[in-house]
Order: structure tokens, then sequence, then C-alpha cells
């Protein structure tokens, strides 16, 4: 996606219109990852996907968690582990 396919998707919205994200993401920043690239990041964690888990959920492409509300975080820094149920 480019800034123009952007624009022009956005075309004919007023300022004070909201946007809102799939899966109740929360828009963060937008972090420049180039000279002309940047990159789109949210309040939620991005899990991690083990090999095992992409292969057995080969559409599954990416994880957000809440991190701000998990409790279980052990000394590696992780949550745990958890499976991936598409709906």
């Amino acid at each position: 996606m480019t800034v123009g396919d952007l624009r022009q998707q956005l075309k004919g919205l007023k300022d004070d219109d909201r946007l809102t994200f799939a899966g109740g993401l929360t828009f963060y920043r937008l972090k420049r990852v180039a000279d002309d690239e940047y990159f789109f990041e949210f309040n939620e964690a991005e899990g991690y996907l083990t090999s095992s888990v992409k292969k057995r959920n080969p559409d599954v492409k990416v994880v957000f968690l809440d991190a701000a509300k998990a409790t279980n975080w052990n000394e590696e820094g992780t949550i745990g582990h958890m499976d991936v149920e598409v709906r």
C-alpha cells in the first residue's frame, strides 16, 4: 500500500471522522523504517507464532495480544502458550 492508495481510500472523509481497526486494534503510531517506508504500529503486542502453530494454521499471519491485561508473564518474557481458533 502506498500513501497515494491510502489517500484515495480516505478521499471524501471529514477530518473528524473516526477510523477503527478490525479486531479491536488501537493505533499507536507510524514508524519510519526506511527513507520511503513507514510501519503502522498498534498498542497491542504482536504474538510470536511458533513453527508448529504456523504449520497447523497456515492461514494465520499474525496474532495481536492485549499485553496490558496479561498477568501471567514468565521469566522468558512470554505469557505462555495458546491455540488459535479461526471464526
